[in-house]
């Protein structure tokens, strides 16, 4: 990629700028340099990869679980195939280590190819009642339109890792990538594009403030995940209670404490903490 590049984002199965044809910067944190422009997007975008991602559900959900699972399959091996190239711009783009970020790519693809690997897992229950000549049955049904949030530190491997489970489950999914390292999310939208039906998976970029509260606010997200702080966590639970009754994942800021005795291996101990 050379700098300044103007990237698009995916809703629908195309690569389309923003409605307002407002951009954002994505800036090298060693460097202080623009590296490329993705679309800011807003409330209008949000609306277009919503109603992407509801035409595209009741499909989606009906196809069987194995075409979904090989589906997920096929991109955890092209992720694995352009991983040179994610991580070189995943480094560029957040400032993490190109061994990070070469992890993060196996991470991520490896997280895929493990829900793949569930897809015949999800199976309902019966069970008998007290009541005589009655049955209980559960049914797994998807929500329908998930939306995801997640923050600037690990894009690639949030991204990669965490749209596999819903989608083998036959949910369809809108993604809003932290506006300050977006491009290794878009990235993969491209690749999305060859690999999944039109509208299964939409990636929006833009600030929080306005792609990111319209996504919570949209009444037609039956679900919600966010990866970041405790206040913007807070914000978008309460965000989401005022519209209606949604399911919320918040997956805020981890600070874990690590106690090490006396008559620990010291080596060991340190490998761990520096590992996290």
């Amino acid at each position: 990629m050379t700098d300044n590049q103007d990237i698009r984002m995916l809703i629908d199965g195309e690569l389309v700028p923003a409605v307002d044809g407002d951009w954002l910067e994505s800036v090298n944190p060693a460097n202080e340099r623009v590296i490329a422009r993705v679309p800011a997007g807003g409330e209008k975008d949000i609306e277009r990869a919503v109603a992407a991602a509801e035409a595209a559900f009741v499909p989606w959900s009906r196809t069987p679980v194995s075409e979904r699972a090989a589906m997920l399959r096929t991109f955890a091996s092209r992720l694995r195939a352009e991983g040179d190239r994610l991580a070189a711009l995943e480094t560029a783009d957040t400032g993490n280590t190109i061994g990070i970020s070469h992890f993060d790519v196996a991470y991520g693809a490896d997280v895929i190819d493990y829900f793949a690997g569930l897809a015949h897992e999800s199976k309902g229950e019966t069970s008998q009642p007290a009541e005589p000549g009655s049955l209980n049955v559960s049914v797994r049904i998807p929500y329908g339109v998930v939306g995801k949030i997640f923050p600037f530190n690990h894009p690639l491997m949030f991204t990669a890792a965490k749209m596999a489970a819903p989608l083998v489950t036959g949910n369809t999914v809108v993604i809003k990538p932290c506006e300050q390292s977006p491009l290794s999310t878009v990235a993969m939208g491209e690749i999305m594009r060859g690999v999944f039906p039109p509208g299964v998976i939409n990636v929006v970029t833009g600030a929080g403030g306005h792609a990111g509260e319209a996504l919570v606010r949209h009444p037609n997200v039956r679900r919600l995940a966010f990866v970041g702080s405790v206040p913007t966590g807070l914000a978008i639970q309460r965000a989401a209670a005022e519209v209606c009754v949604k399911s919320v994942s918040l997956e805020l800021g981890g600070k874990n404490p690590m106690i090490v005795f006396a008559d620990a291996d010291f080596d060991a101990a340190m490998a761990g903490a520096m590992r996290g």
